[in-house]
């Protein structure tokens, strides 16, 4: 008897030629498009506590412009010596920036869509703690297993499947 069935990127094209009964060259090169486009079809839908991510770091003194990590999705909370900051326009930062004197870090808002920034400006090195939602790990030939294929296989097949119908 075998165990249950364990989807991998591998498995899921073999199931999609299978299922869509296609296996020419132009169909099959267009699987990881289709997969890609399922992933993050799936990944707008869902938000769960597995694609939180709980990032500690230190931000510098003097520093106000904060790297947002990679696959970053959505900030759900930022704290500074473990006090909540409060989220703010990127105009008000620059203007309460502007307005003070260095200390402790209050607000954070969004610098682009890469960065955040800070205010006051840190007179010392302060530990800040970051939760956010994440992008999934796309999955590629290299990355064989990600969140969807082990928590929901169903969707991923199904999504990529509605994504080589449209």
């Amino acid at each position: 008897m075998t165990g249950a069935y364990v989807m991998n990127y591998d498995n899921l094209v073999a199931d999609v030629i299978s299922y869509m009964e296609r296996d020419d060259e132009g169909f099959v090169a267009q699987i990881p498009n289709l997969i890609g486009l399922a992933e993050s079809a799936i990944a707008a839908e869902l938000k769960s506590l597995l694609q939180l991510t709980v990032v500690e770091t230190t931000l510098l003194a003097n520093q106000t412009i904060l790297n947002k990590p990679a696959r970053w999705r959505k900030t759900v909370s930022f704290k500074a010596n473990g006090k909540p900051l409060v989220m703010r326009s990127q105009d008000y930062i620059a203007q309460y920036q502007s307005e003070s004197s260095p200390g402790v870090p209050k607000f954070y808002g969004e610098y682009d869509y890469n960065n955040w920034a800070i205010a006051p400006e840190p007179e010392v090195d302060t530990p800040i703690e970051i939760i956010y939602y994440s992008e999934i790990q796309p999955l590629d030939s290299t990355n064989q297993t990600n969140l969807f294929t082990r928590e929901c296989p169903q969707a991923m097949l199904f999504g990529t499947l509605l994504q080589a119908q449209e």
